[in-house]
């Protein structure tokens, strides 16, 4: 399973990508530590990574989770991941997550990425339902929502732990098929 866009392709994580993957989150752990404790604390060197990704393919197989990565189509660089994770088979519903490399950032890459899981959720899934979940003050992701058609359906407050315990408030948005 592989989308194209632009000279960009997205394809599910496999673990020959464990290296690349530990190396992007290595590179941007800083600025993703707030929004993705978990990850970024249970990735810490390669077999790690391997680990994870593992981990992550089990639940692809279990249809539970869906881990896509992004990269350029010429010389296969990792620049981003979009999860589509949360899955609800009785709903059917799923929620979308997705950061991309500090050097891409701004270059419409993840609003296109979400627009092709987007159309994967829909029509390959099935899913009637998507939902991701904002930081108040995460205006870019807000931005890709919203370019993509979702709809802000409220704030959960105090619903988020960053990883030096602070509760933050976030923007629930929906996207109905």
């Amino acid at each position: 399973m592989e989308m194209l866009f632009d000279t960009y392709r997205m394809r599910l994580i496999a673990e020959e990508d464990a290296l690349a993957f530990f190396q992007l989150i290595e590179k941007n752990r800083i600025r993703l530590r707030d929004y993705f404790p978990g990850s970024i604390k249970s990735i810490v060197n390669v077999e790690t990574a391997l680990s994870y990704i593992r981990e992550k393919v089990r639940q692809c197989t279990n249809k539970v989770f869906y881990c896509f990565v992004v990269e350029a189509q010429s010389g296969g660089e990792l620049i981003g991941v979009v999860f589509l994770k949360n899955v609800e088979w009785t709903i059917p519903k799923a929620e979308l997550a997705y950061f991309i490399d500090q050097d891409y950032e701004g270059k419409g890459i993840i609003t296109k990425s979400i627009a092709c899981v987007i159309a994967y959720g829909f029509t390959t899934l099935k899913l009637n339902k998507l939902y991701l979940r904002a930081a108040g003050e995460n205006k870019a992701s807000q931005r890709v929502a919203e370019k993509n058609g979702f709809r802000a359906e409220g704030t959960l407050r105090s619903d988020f732990k960053t990883s030096d315990g602070k509760l933050i408030d976030l923007i629930y948005y929906g996207l109905l098929r």
